[in-house]
């Protein structure tokens, strides 16, 4: 059991299903096995073939048989006609008609063939023994081991360590050993005098029984056509300092993981099979242990690309998904489902895939306390490989500018321009100055030294696990503390999780869960560290000369500004807590016949919040003046709105989800060859979410947070007459209300002939308050069909080495998709006037016809393993059609809305996977391995949709457009920079029209997806005895993006405040460098920098454009995003059984290097590719882990 556990983390897939088959034997030995041969049975078969006698013999006794295969013949017929008999008589006559004797050993009855004349017990004998294990030298118990010498047979099993004894009569000179175990190949060894024999069996893929997990039902794969992908927890990097999403990245064919941001508590844009909806959540459904999961703050993922860093809403960034309460040491395995065979049972929820979570349980077995920790160091950012200027270049920046007299944005009362300002005006000497200006050269400020820090997480989690055979459980408990490199961001997490099964009745069992985790994440509003390290101006110093502050008077308002009192004055706190409740009663009514009922429970309290101070320069802005400027009484006291505190936005919500489940199924298997399995089921779920938001002023948080009275107007007196009610006196909360409701029922039908041949049907209906009152669309079934062809199992196939299996599989079938963010009724609001009136106003119009959008999917497969399963693998392609797709049409305002969702879109995807595994080499200690998986995907929108007008939005990436990908972008054309001034020239022709103003991709260009179509990972191991090597590596091609723009608000230089883009210094200078560079001269708002006039010939529609914005979405810095990412780098030791102390039972350390390289495009700069805009990317981090067992 030690070395099983020490070495589990090295098991193929298969292997799962073979300790599942051996623990059962395990259990057995609890038996009192002579007890049941007396025990009183009835059974009647007649004529039936001996492999069917046998099986219902099996099912009446309730006890294991271990035999020959080669000595029951598959043709021979018997009859057993027995009520309330002995078990013993039964196999007396059982025996009698087979011309075979039973023997009871180690715990199992072994049917053998009787003795031959002259061989009894009186005979002197011998002992052969040895040790049975599996290719990684784990102890194999149960194993059958047969010694044969013609029609002589003597049988033993092996024990609990894999041992086994045979005593073998003297008379025996020569005879073979066989050895023979589910899901092994069987090995036969001549005896050729030795006493112990130790054997190594291999695995035997081809009669190895995996099984898959769909949340509904614990199925044979064989027996599956659907699109399903496993992985094992064993083989994910779960290190604490990155989400399960991450660690699934690459892992998972046709799965994309998009990081959006390396910050601590945000979540990733996860997508299997491409994107099938436009207004609803493309997310894929979350599922664990069979219940469904929802996000603590429901909200379209889209939204996460366009938050304001000011607003409330930031605080939804860091609330995380629907599993984040999930501890990762407590998950068994992971499995995605994909086409519409395997996710048609989850109804109008699962057009964007399932992926089912199976959580660790507990097994029969003594109690066992394990723990695990990890501790990890993540290193500070630094300026290497990011684009932006030292000190020095950033001054020779400014005096060009200063020189050749381009106006600068904002004040100048700092860095260069204030020194040159100042010698210009004989403030200052010639030597001062130049004095001066050489300190702001050798500045080099430092600010990621400042604003980060090398940080250390660690987490921990211990469990505690056994049962017998009436009852197993298994509790966990888990802490954690993420710290990000960033001051300021990081997160704490207490989990805890207890299961227990039961078994009530003989025919009854139980199995109930419950879970709990409290989530604490802190961030940042308004500016991050990233953005304000990689932006600021490095000439500027941090501190002064004595180790105080230094506060510049800001760019924007003039108000002092200082990062480190902005941050420690500012930030956001969100805490979410989770409950998950989770019952189970099955009842075995018969053999066939089973019922199960399934009542599940969750519950999310999410509090937010974010805050500035009054000692805040956000603050600063709204009171009027700096702070402490201005004492009590003074008259920009008086007139300030908000003389004293500061603002907390606070957002809370509550999610309450209940569903109970209903099925009834039954198994069958006919004559040993015909397998059914048949299903029908009932369910019925509620979400409720309620929410509320407001806004306060007058907030003291470093003084109890407490409130303070704010003026309602000016208190002057002069200024009495103003009685207008500053907007911060009075705030209005905001509060939501959301309900979903869902009656379905469902089906499933599995056939499997001979284990060759499969037919899978299953069918689903949905009735929910989401869509509308049409009764003829409620209820209308998803369903599916498929067929699989086995042809590992055809006869054949056998006696040939090179496909050792191979299978087929083609399914049709319909997903569904509820765009819960819109509502069929009509929507309406009351909202405040100007006069603090209640006004009502209509928000959207009712959709008496919206229905859920279809998704019609086909899909074919090919799994194969060849070379004695050294080679493994599949294959798929598949074509998925959205239809009824809810989306947005222009509808004339006379209705009170220029827009509404209805059903009528269309979109398809098409696309293929394929995963690839191999051993090129195996031997006693050393394995090497390798893996593959491979999609691809193409996404295309078939329906005519409502244009925009904006260049902006068809820049963004959000603009979706007849004929073309989501995610699809375009960029105004770039022709050159203009050879007198240096400033960029475009190609605009068309964009002043009537059509130019309706459409901007009509005179943009196309210019790619932000999305890949082509993703890879390859994962890589070594193991060497103890000692164990592995790597995953995760590629991702076939999409575009915008570069960084070289600076903001581009109508002239940056201020003294701002750094810029090295890219800069190949920046046009004089006449005849546009020849040989893209990069234009320094703007000016003068010459190269005049806004671009546009309006149509009537004048009816007209706008300015920057020309410097537009070339920072131009053709020319547009490039391609692909990246190689190595995602870790693990190296593990487990300690020899031999090496423990006596009170361990395993132990094993681990140390892993999360994100260690990358390889991108050279036009990125250094910037990571998926944050390639500016959000602070995924860092690298190493990690110590330890795992113990007691």
């Amino acid at each position: 059991m030690r070395k099983k556990r020490l070495n589990e983390i090295f098991r193929w897939r298969s292997f799962v299903l073979r300790y599942f088959i051996t623990c059962m034997l395990i259990a057995w030995t609890s038996i009192n096995v002579f007890a049941q041969t007396n025990k009183k049975i009835s059974i009647s078969v007649k004529n039936v073939l001996v492999r069917v006698a046998l099986e219902e013999l099996q099912r009446k006794a309730e006890i294991n048989f271990v035999y020959n295969e080669e000595l029951v013949s598959q043709t021979k017929k018997i009859s057993l006609e027995f009520k309330e008999a002995s078990l013993s008589d039964v196999l007396g006559e059982l025996c009698k008609q087979l011309s075979l004797r039973y023997e009871v050993q180690k715990n199992l009855i072994l049917l053998l063939p009787l003795l031959k004349d002259g061989v009894g017990d009186e005979q002197m004998k011998f002992e052969v023994s040895g040790v049975v294990t599996d290719g990684y030298r784990t102890p194999l118990p149960g194993v059958t081991v047969l010694a044969k010498s013609g029609k002589v047979v003597l049988g033993t099993a092996t024990s609990t360590d894999g041992k086994y004894r045979l005593t073998i009569p003297s008379t025996l000179k020569r005879f073979s050993i066989s050895f023979s175990f589910v899901g092994m190949e069987t090995k036969v060894v001549e005896y050729e005098g030795k006493d112990t024999i130790n054997v190594v069996l291999k695995e035997d893929a081809k009669h190895v029984e995996e099984v898959v997990v769909t949340g509904y039902q614990t199925l044979k794969k064989r027996s599956q056509v659907g699109s399903i992908s496993v992985v094992k927890a064993e083989d994910l990097v779960l290190n604490g300092t990155q989400s399960l999403e991450q660690a699934l990245q690459g892992k998972i064919p046709g799965m994309m993981v998009m990081n959006r941001s390396g910050l601590t508590g945000t979540r990733q844009r996860v997508r299997v099979r491409g994107t099938s909806t436009l207004l609803g959540n493309a997310d894929p459904v979350w599922v664990v242990d069979g219940v469904i999961q929802t996000d603590p703050l429901p909200f379209e993922t889209n939204d996460l690309n366009n938050i304001d860093p000011n607003s409330m809403d930031v605080i939804r960034t860091f609330v995380g998904g629907a599993i984040d309460w999930l501890n990762p040491n407590d998950i068994e395995s992971v499995t995605v489902l994909k086409d519409a065979s395997s996710t048609a049972i989850y109804g109008t929820k699962a057009a964007n895939g399932v992926i089912v979570i199976t959580t660790k349980k507990g097994k029969v077995g003594r109690m066992a306390v394990s723990y695990s920790g990890n501790f990890s160091l993540t290193p500070r950012m630094t300026y290497n490989k990011l684009e932006v200027m030292n000190s020095k270049q950033r001054v020779d920046v400014s005096r060009e500018a200063y020189q050749t007299g381009i106006i600068l944005r904002g004040n100048q009362n700092i860095g260069y321009t204030a020194l040159a300002k100042d010698y210009r005006n004989r403030k200052i000497s010639l030597e001062e100055f130049d004095r001066e200006v050489k300190k702001l050269e050798t500045n080099n400020t430092d600010w990621f030294d400042i604003l980060f820090r090398n940080a250390f997480s660690h987490n921990h989690s211990v469990g505690i696990s056994g049962g017998n055979e009436k009852a197993t459980y298994r509790a966990s408990f888990g802490y954690s503390e993420n710290y990000n490199t960033a001051i300021g961001n990081d997160q704490k997490s207490y989990t805890a999780n207890v299961s227990v099964g039961a078994n009530l009745w003989k025919s009854i069992t139980l199995n109930t869960s419950l879970a709990g985790s409290v989530r604490k994440t802190r961030g940042f509003v308004g500016t991050d560290p990233y953005s304000y390290a990689t932006t600021i101006n490095r000439a500027l110093p941090a501190h002064n000369e004595d180790g105080s502050r230094y506060f510049y008077e800001n760019k924007a308002d003039g108000y002092l500004y200082n990062i480190e009192n902005e941050l420690e004055n500012s930030g956001t706190e969100n805490t979410v807590t989770s409950l998950n409740a989770n019952i189970n009663l099955r009842w075995r009514i018969t053999d066939d016949l089973s019922y199960s009922t399934t009542l599940s429970f969750s519950s999310s309290e999410t509090r937010g919040e974010s805050w500035y101070t009054e000692r805040s320069h956000y603050i600063a802005g709204i009171r009027g003046y700096n702070y402490e400027e201005f004492e009590p009484g003074s008259k920009e006291y008086l007139n300030s709105p908000l003389p004293n505190g500061g603002e907390l936005n606070q957002k809370n919500n509550s999610a309450l989800t209940w569903n109970w489940r209903n099925q009834l199924e039954w198994t069958k298997v006919l004559n040993n060859i015909h397998s059914i399995t048949a299903m029908i089921g009932q369910e019925v779920m509620s979400s409720q979410a309620n929410g509320s938001s407001q806004k306060n002023y007058g907030y003291m948080r470093d003084r109890g947070k407490i409130f303070v009275d704010i003026p309602p107007y000016s208190q002057e007196e002069s200024d009495f007459q103003n009685y207008d009610i500053y907007s911060q006196y009075r705030t209005v909360p905001t509060l939501t209300e959301s309900e979903s409701n869902t009656l379905s029922y469902f089906a499933t039908l599995s056939y499997m002939f001979d284990n060759r041949y499969a037919l899978n049907a299953s069918v689903r209906g949905d009735g929910s308050n989401r869509f509308g009152q049409n009764r003829r669309s409620r209820f209308q079934p998803v369903w599916s069909l498929g067929f699989r062809w086995n042809v590992g199992f055809e006869s054949w196939l056998e006696g040939q080495d090179i496909i050792s299996d191979m299978s087929f599989r083609v399914s049709f079938g319909y997903q569904g998709n509820v765009a819960e963010n819109v509502s069929p009724e009509l929507t309406a609001q009351i909202a405040t006037g100007s006069n603090y009136d209640y006004v009502l106003t209509l928000k959207d119009l009712p959709a008496p016809e919206l229905k859920w959008e279809k998704v019609s999917n086909w899909n074919f497969g090919i799994d194969f393993s060849l070379f004695k399963n050294y080679i493994s693998g599949s294959f798929e392609w598949y074509y998925k059609k959205t239809e009824d797709m809810v989306v947005q049409y222009k509808v004339p305002y006379e209705n009170g809305v220029t827009s509404r969702p209805m059903n009528g879109g269309s979109m398809k995807n098409s696309g293929w996977d394929a995963n690839f595994s191999f051993v090129p080499y195996r031997a006693k200690d050393f394995v090497i391995s390798l893996g593959f998986t491979f999609s691809g995907t193409q996404n295309k929108i078939n329906s005519k949709l409502a244009p925009t007008g904006t260049w902006e939005e068809a820049a963004s990436g959000n603009l979706n457009k007849e004929g073309y990908p989501v995610s699809s972008f375009w960029a105004v054309k770039f022709t050159g920079l203009n050879p007198k001034h240096g400033g960029p020239e475009f190609d605009l022709d068309g964009w002043d029209t009537d059509e130019g103003f309706e459409d901007a991709t009509t005179w943009m260009v196309y210019a790619g997806k932000m999305e890949p179509d082509f993703t890879s990972g390859i994962s890589f191991s070594i193991r060497y005895k103890n000692f164990s090597l592995s790597s995953g590596l995760y590629l991702s091609l076939g999409n575009q993006q915008f570069m960084a723009p070289l600076m903001k608000d581009m109508e002239s230089i940056p201020s003294e405040y701002e750094n810029m883009s090295t890219e800069w210094l190949k920046r046009w200078r004089k006449p005849g460098d546009e020849k040989h560079t893209n990069v234009p001269a320094l703007p000016n708002i003068a010459t190269n920098a005049v806004e671009i006039y546009r309006k149509t010939q009537d004048g009816k529609k007209q706008t300015n454009v920057k020309p410097y914005d537009l070339y920072a979405y131009s053709t020319v810095r547009v490039v391609d995003a692909w990246f190689l990412r190595c995602n870790s780098i693990s190296c593990s030791y487990y300690v020899p059984e031999k090496k423990l102390p006596s009170f361990l039972q395993s132990l094993s350390f681990n140390f892993s290097v999360s994100n260690p390289f990358q390889m991108r495009s050279n036009d990125f700069k250094g910037r990571d590719p998926e944050v390639a805009l500016g959000s602070q990317p995924l860092q690298r981090s190493m990690s110590l882990g330890v795992s113990m067992s007691f």
